[in-house]
């Protein structure tokens, strides 16, 4: 359809970008930078899958004004970042959104945002961001551009087009049968996903050690794994899905079962290994992924929190809705706390006891409830009842002797007076 471009000169005037050069990607200055508490490397920090170290460099990008839509108290800009497919050019479209009074001396937090299926870049998420004091970067994953009028509850006919670059699709993990991994759609999203967390950390105006990334379905699978590989996030935020679906009953499951080769994306090796702080956001009642595997995956990580959210149903739109990952990324880099934090651990086999939280001055628990069910959640299409639970003095209690005769798994489930939400793990009667 031929696009009209601009080179990445006139994207750094745009943006008052100090950092020079384009067309090669800079060099990367040292092999890790010094966080408060962390450090990061420049490089994949996991090896489950081999990727290029020129991943972790400045990357090549150029600006297409053409698809601006800034406006409204926002500056967001279109953006193509290079990453090439089976040997041929290609680039992916994104989004870059800029908080108004960011500049080099007032440097900015960042957020990596990551669709789902049938999804792409998306404005009312980067500007769900910008609100909120971020630079963000919505990425494409499937060489797509949003047209206009697309919104985030419209389906893909009348959400993008196709670019006139060469990219692989999302075929569910089918094409790790068929193609070496390096051609796999996985791997070219997790690239982009790499690529972009590298263009972040080129801008100027963003503060590196402040960069954190959040995906929604099939973009919470890649989160987790770009995770593993990525250790310059400050936070990261899969909602819905993330590892450890293979042996499930739940389409991530399925399409693993199918497709063993894919496995390789699905170990929860790297992820576990890094310092990053994580919050998983799920449902208990998605076909997509059981919500078992969710706390499974936590539990394996150094630095991870739950909220599962009863009846929280799945959508790009429903995701962007929910306020519990602003307020994870707000705890994480600007020390604003607004979530209560459980400090014990709900056990296997602990049918009655006693769990410890923490809250944030100001913020009080609103309701607790003790969520069961008698069906084993791994084999999918769970039935879920809860019971009301009692708390007071930091201290919430449970007895499955409410819940009757039957249960087989269950978690407890704090709201804030803030409506914030979270979880433990789900442990087994």
């Amino acid at each position: 359809m031929g696009i009209k471009k601009t080179v990445c000169a006139a994207l750094a005037a745009s943006l008052a970008i100090a950092a020079a050069g384009c067309g090669e990607g800079g060099e990367v200055s040292s092999s890790v930078t010094e966080n408060k508490d962390r450090v990061f490397h420049n490089y994949p920090v996991y090896n489950g899958v081999d990727f290029p170290l020129e991943l972790w460099q400045k990357p090549e990008y150029e600006y297409c004004p053409e698809y601006d839509c800034s406006g409204g108290g926002y500056d967001i800009k279109g953006v193509w970042l290079r990453n090439d497919y089976d040997g041929q050019e290609s680039y992916a479209f994104a989004y870059l959104g800029t908080p108004e009074g960011v500049t080099d001396a007032k440097k900015a937090p960042a957020v990596l945002l990551v669709h789902g299926g049938g999804g792409t870049a998306y404005r009312e998420w980067v500007r769900a961001w910008n609100d909120r004091g971020y630079v963000a970067l919505a990425i494409d994953t499937e060489g797509h551009i949003p047209l206009p009028t697309g919104t985030v509850n419209d389906g893909p006919a009348e959400l993008y087009e196709k670019s006139e670059y060469v990219t692989p699709h999302n075929q569910n993990y089918a094409d790790a049968d068929k193609l070496p991994v390096e051609q796999t759609w996985m791997y070219y999203a997790v690239t982009t996903a790499i690529t972009g967390n590298s263009f972040l950390h080129s801008l100027s105006f963003v503060d590196k050690q402040a960069i954190g990334i959040c995906g929604i379905s099939w973009g919470g699978v890649i989160t987790s794994i770009v995770t593993g590989y990525d250790d310059r996030f400050a936070f990261s935020i899969p909602i819905y899905c993330t590892l450890n679906n293979a042996g499930t009953a739940c389409n991530m499951g399925s399409y693993l079962n199918n497709h063993p080769n894919a496995l390789v994306w699905d170990d929860d090796l790297g992820l576990s290994a890094v310092e990053t702080p994580i919050l998983f956001l799920a449902g208990i009642d998605d076909v997509n992924q059981t919500a078992d595997t969710v706390t499974k995956t936590a539990e394996r990580c150094k630095n991870a929190r739950i909220s599962l959210v009863k009846g929280f149903l799945h959508s790009h739109g429903h995701a962007i809705a929910q306020n519990e990952p602003f307020a994870f990324a707000d705890e994480i880099v600007f020390g604003k706390k607004t979530m209560p934090v459980f400090t014990d651990t709900l056990e296997d086999g602990e049918t009655a006891g006693e769990l410890t939280f923490t809250l944030p001055q100001g913020v009080a628990v609103e309701k607790a409830y003790l969520i069961y069910t008698p069906d084993v959640v791994s084999q999918g299409s769970a039935d879920w009842d809860f019971v009301r639970l009692t708390v007071g003095d930091g201290k919430v209690r449970y007895d499955l002797a409410e819940a009757g005769e039957g249960t087989k798994e269950f978690y407890v489930y704090l709201v804030a007076d803030n409506g914030m939400i979270v979880s433990t793990r789900i442990a087994k009667a």
